[in-house]
């Protein structure tokens, strides 16, 4: 993988988001998927707890990361986040 490759993200209302580096969108991707359908479902600051450890080798602001790779997974269609209580839950789509 070449390391100036990037992917575009997705926002909920249909327009493009941000691009970031593809290799970081990976592995963040792959870390999110891997603890929603670990858990089933739980809330956002669970999964920002859990995948701290698991993204700690990225530079950058990985809640950051964490919360744009969220939006686009849901806008791609693999997670669906809903608000219950005023707290935001995340579940697998798949």
């Amino acid at each position: 993988m070449r390391y100036n490759e990037s992917v575009q993200l997705l926002q909920l209302n249909g327009k493009a988001g941000v691009s970031i580096v593809k290799f970081r969108y990976e592995r963040v991707k792959k870390v999110i998927l891997t603890i929603v359908r670990e858990a089933g479902i739980l809330s956002y600051e669970e999964l920002a707890s859990r995948s701290a450890g698991r993204l700690s080798h990225i530079d950058g602001n990985n809640n950051w990361y964490m919360e744009e790779v969220v939006t686009d997974l849901e806008a791609r269609g693999q997670l669906k986040c809903s608000l219950n209580n005023g707290q935001l839950f995340i579940k697998s789509v798949n």
